[in-house]
């Protein structure tokens, strides 16, 4: 439905920076939603407002159906400051001649909906920064778009008013909306995207699904990237090095409700056990002792997994996973919880506390799970 070819935009900035992106392509189909990542400077808001028509471009194509329209939103909200809310809200669909009473009682519906219906009479300078905001993305929905290009636009939000925000975006990518989001969320990034787009220095340095941009990524920049951006992230957690792992694991087996399930995906199972070291008969005592399940999906079973099946049946589920299916490896899902586990050069554990992501990633494992023998 979307489809840019070669998109170059380049320029110096104030300190004689190159700024801008070149010979990007890419295509959105009908209903997707686009993560745009990147370090600062890397062109992602460049890259967006020249989608969105905001910018002259130096060269390239972009092809779009003339009958599809399209919002921009970004992090500076741009309501009218002398319109209430609900007068920003129905301005722009009423030049079309559309019925005023027909907008607002639409307008009307959306701000009950997101729970801003007291607000209708208010104008902007009366509202938090997070309130603001969601009246501009639902401004932009009044326009009937079937793109939604959104730049950054939680930036100048405190981790509260973030959250109201993220919910509403994640309620619309429910009503069918295709969107292009420029972002800096890992958690909100794996809750909604489809796709993630990243950029370096201007460039396509990956265009992947967001499964195999987090769960399997082999690019050494862009892992580093994952965990620095993961530490400003208020919903994820990151634990480092052998002790912080054996830390981890054995905390979480004495804090797991006793009875509980853990969803395991991953490569071999023997290089989870590796790093327990000495840990790990502590680990395995706890858990059976607690009667936590494990059920695991692996392209091959080790020793362990072999003899836990013999020994405890009832609490060690394993299927063998085809070689044909490409599996985010090493990762687990319990409660509102899943890791992802990297075995390089130290273990990491990357946690994730987010119960869309959760329940995200349990219906993809439980794909696996039926795929597998």
């Amino acid at each position: 439905m979307f489809k840019i070819n070669k998109l170059t935009k380049e320029y110096t900035s104030s300190n004689l920076e190159y700024r801008g992106i070149k010979d990007i392509s890419l295509e959105l189909n009908d209903n997707e939603i686009i993560c745009i990542l990147g370090k600062s400077g890397s062109g992602k808001s460049t890259l967006l407002r020249s989608m969105a028509g905001l910018e002259s471009l130096d060269s390239g194509e972009i092809s779009i159906d003339s009958e599809i329209q399209h919002s921009y939103v970004s992090q500076d909200y741009t309501l009218w400051p002398h319109m209430t809310v609900l007068e920003n809200m129905i301005l722009a669909p009423s030049l079309r001649l559309e019925k005023k009473d027909d907008l607002i009682t639409e307008a009307r519906s959306l701000l009950k909906r997101f729970e801003l219906e007291s607000y209708e009479g208010s104008y902007p300078t009366d509202l938090s920064g997070g309130q603001r905001q969601r009246v501009a993305l639902l401004r932009a929905v009044m326009n009937k778009p079937k793109i939604l290009f959104l730049d950054e636009i939680t930036s100048a939000l405190d981790p509260e008013l973030t959250k109201g925000v993220l919910d509403l975006i994640r309620a619309l990518s429910k009503d069918g909306y295709a969107m292009f989001i420029v972002t800096h969320h890992v958690s909100f990034a794996l809750s909604v995207a489809d796709r993630i787009i990243f950029l370096k220095d201007g460039k396509l340095l990956a265009d992947e699904s967001s499964a195999q941009f987090f769960m399997n990524q082999s690019n050494k920049e862009i892992q580093s990237f994952i965990l620095d951006i993961a530490k400003r992230d208020e919903n994820i957690e990151i634990f480092k090095g052998r002790e912080q792992f054996q830390a981890y694991h054995l905390g979480l087996m004495k804090r797991l409700p006793e009875g509980s399930t853990i969803y395991v995906a991953g490569a071999v199972g023997d290089q989870w056990y590796n790093p327990m070291d000495e840990f790990y008969p502590v680990y395995e005592k706890l858990r059976i002792e607690k009667k936590i399940t494990w059920k695991m999906v692996t392209y091959s079973e080790g020793e362990t997994e072999q003899r836990l099946i013999q020994e405890n049946p009832e609490l060690n589920h394993f299927r063998r996973m085809p070689r044909s299916i490409q599996n985010p490896a090493n990762y687990n899902i319990f409660e509102d919880t899943v890791i992802t586990q990297i075995f390089e050069e130290e273990p990491t554990i990357i946690q994730i506390k987010n119960k869309n992501i959760a329940e995200a990633y349990l219906r993809f494992f439980e794909e696996l799970w039926e795929l597998s023998k």
